[in-house]
């Protein structure tokens, strides 16, 4: 078959790469450079030039088992990486760092003496035992995070301090949204990523010489032809197959894959019906400001709480603006430098000119009660009518989720992965 597939971040890469070893494939990308969200800069620093990752940065073995096989089959190298959490709260004024170190847990000596510290802290452990209870006994309410909170008394400080800000940070969306958040698709998620425990949680990984890496194996092994700087302007079914237009015209294939943002998706199906708008119209996003910097003013005032995220707040509440998250790239990609690295999401206030190295915008999926609803109801419009759709909106936002969704729409379109395929009977 002839098969467009739309867009080239991890979901389309998946789906292009799998389907190209049984079908005529071509794969669009509006970009001039194909990953999506896999987007690693090159600076040249004191030390030499250094790969540096702004969108998709680590991984591990139990939530990404499609990635690791796929990394593992082209040989793309990965190395440790480190995973902590801290939040500067009121600039400067609250400042904690989690990883197990009471050092940082009590970075400020005041907190040693704060109730309102020692509450957090119980109530942490608190709702780790309680989810897990629940979790363990089949027993989720379905309600909201912020419901679940407020019906079993946690405290203000757990919210505002540790939980929402966290996942604020893991979804990149406004702290206070995540109270939003149904609560049953968040405790799973926080029990699968080990995020419920206080010490045994997985070890993560990231690819050497950046996460490009990968993209350059895939499309090395790719069978089919890329285009490169061609949005997709407009999809139509028609009884000889689908129609794809670009600038270039108008072009006809047996069956496309949409792998692009669901709102863009929407936009570019010319005759959806009212299923497919109504599950599409369910996907949400919200833009989030990337910059690489190396401005240390956007990281916690006390370095003892430096962590590989670092939350920072101008006031120590729940904010609905979007959330000020500062990767420490030094740590995160164990760079060999002495100049601090950070990638900072929608700075609270604006790194120095001088020290700013790259800027994008980047769209996540926000976890609605209408997301949920799409997601239920997306198998309704998979493959309808010859259009199929993927993408880490599927899942729950993440690199694993968009890679999985691409296999498997290629598998619905006859192709197995290709460590199954390359495998032969057993």
């Amino acid at each position: 078959m002839r098969i467009a597939v739309i867009g080239s971040g991890v979901a389309g890469l998946g789906a292009a790469w799998s389907l190209s070893r049984q079908h005529e494939i071509t794969l669009f990308e509006a970009a001039d450079t194909p990953g999506g969200h896999t987007n690693t800069v090159t600076v040249d620093s004191p030390d030499g030039p250094l790969n540096i990752d702004t969108g998709f940065i680590v991984h591990n073995p139990v939530n990404y088992p499609n990635l690791i096989r796929m990394l593992s089959m082209l040989g793309v190298t990965t190395q440790p990486s480190t995973m902590s959490f801290a939040l500067s709260a009121g600039d400067g004024a609250l400042e904690y760092s989690g990883g197990g170190r009471l050092t940082g847990l009590f970075a400020q000596l005041s907190l040693l003496f704060r109730p309102s510290h020692w509450r957090m802290l119980f109530d942490i452990l608190r709702f780790f035992r309680l989810t897990k209870q629940l979790l363990a006994n089949d027993e989720l309410a379905d309600v909201t995070l912020g419901q679940f909170l407020d019906d079993h008394g946690f405290s203000d400080e757990l919210q505002r301090r540790f939980l929402c800000p966290m996942a604020g940070a893991i979804w990149s969306t406004p702290a206070e949204a995540t109270r939003a958040f149904p609560f049953p698709a968040f405790a799973r998620f926080y029990e699968s990523h080990g995020l419920l425990n206080i010490f045994k949680r997985p070890k993560w990984r990231t690819i050497s010489g950046g996460s490009r890496r990968y993209v350059e194996a895939m499309l090395a092994d790719f069978r089919g032809e890329l285009r490169l700087s061609t949005p997709v302007q407009a999809l139509r079914r028609t009884d000889a197959g689908v129609m794809v237009t670009t600038a270039a015209g108008e072009e006809r294939f047996d069956a496309v894959v949409c792998a692009v943002h669901g709102d863009i998706a929407a936009r570019m199906l010319a005759d959806a019906d009212e299923d497919e708008a109504a599950v599409l119209g369910g996907v949400q996003y919200a833009e989030n400001r990337a910059i690489l910097h190396t401005d240390t003013r956007l990281m916690p005032r006390r370095r003892l709480t430096w962590s590989s995220w670092n939350v920072l707040q101008t006031a120590d509440t729940l904010d609905a603006s979007p959330v000020c998250l500062s990767y420490w790239m030094n740590l995160l990609q164990a760079l060999d430098t002495e100049e601090e690295y950070i990638v900072t999401l929608n700075p609270i206030r604006e790194p120095d000119p001088r020290r700013v190295l790259y800027e994008t915008v980047y769209t996540h999926p926000q976890y609605t009660p209408a997301m949920m609803e799409a997601q239920r109801r997306l198998p309704e419009i998979q493959g309808k009518r010859g259009i199929w759709w993927c993408g880490a909106w599927t899942g729950y936002g993440f690199h694993e989720d968009g890679f999985t969704s691409g296999l498997n729409v290629a598998r619905a379109l006859g192709c197995a992965p290709p460590w199954e395929a390359d495998a032969g009977p057993s």
